[in-house]
């Protein structure tokens, strides 16, 4: 999670320092200030500035609720990893070796069918549906025009 930097507070590079979030034990959750580090060959170089952006620490209920999250992100984090790896291990190479039953295959090509099938109908069905509204526009103009000469003529 990054946060902005309104403050405007610079690191010894004079660069905008970024903001990080603190997961120690002493400081769940405390942000504070620090160097983005700057591009240098194949790596990053920083000029390790580091200053509070929360002056107090979490107290209390706090540290140990911030404490609590923690340890089940990290938690998640880790089983997260663990099921990756698993669906690695079920795959060779990134090709599927999990082999999908013929009758579900065959359930699967009928339900496209079906679909097509159904997508082709709604496209008939809405051009016999433009067909029809014209009908009945024109079939309401054309009464409406004898209707008035009708009317004329009976004056």
């Amino acid at each position: 999670m990054e946060f902005k930097n309104e403050k405007g507070i610079f690191c010894h590079c004079k660069e905008l320092a970024k903001i990080v979030q603190a997961w120690t034990d002493d400081n769940p959750g405390r942000r504070f200030y620090t160097c983005r580090g700057r591009k240098v060959n194949h790596g990053y170089e920083s000029c390790k500035f580091f200053r509070w952006y929360d002056v107090e620490k979490p107290q209390g209920w706090q540290h140990l609720a911030l404490l609590e999250a923690r340890d089940t992100i990290r938690g998640q984090k880790e089983e997260i990893r663990y099921l990756k790896e698993a669906m690695k291990a079920m795959t060779h190479d990134g090709e599927r070796q999990l082999e999908i039953p013929v009758s579900e295959v065959e359930e699967l090509k009928n339900c496209r069918e079906e679909c097509e099938s159904l997508k082709r109908q709604v496209l008939i069905l809405g051009e016999r549906s433009r067909v029809f509204r014209n009908v009945l526009i024109s079939s309401s103009v054309r009464f409406v025009v004898v209707l008035g000469v009708m009317v004329s003529m009976g004056k």
